[in-house]
C-alpha cells in the first residue's frame, strides 16, 4: 500500500498506525499522529487502519524558551 508519510510517498505492508511507526522506528511516546489532518489518539493507533494514499504526519513536540 502507498501512503504519504511526513511528506514522502512510501510503500508499506503495515496494517495500522502502530505497525507503521514500528516499521519506521518512530518513537511512539514522543509523537502525535495525524491522518489526513485529523489527530488520532495514541490508544487508537493499534486499531486505526489507514487507506491507500492517506497522508500521515508524525509530529514531534519541541520545547523552547
Amino acid at each position: 500500500m502507498q501512503v504519504k508519510l511526513n511528506g514522502e510517498m512510501i510503500t508499506t505492508d503495515s496494517k495500522n498506525l502502530l505497525e507503521l511507526l514500528q516499521e519506521y522506528k518512530i518513537q511512539a511516546k514522543s509523537v502525535a499522529v495525524a491522518v489526513n489532518l485529523e489527530i488520532i489518539k495514541q490508544e487508537q493507533w493499534n486499531s486505526y487502519i489507514f487507506k491507500e494514499n492517506d497522508t500521515i504526519e508524525c509530529l514531534t513536540f519541541m520545547g523552547g524558551g
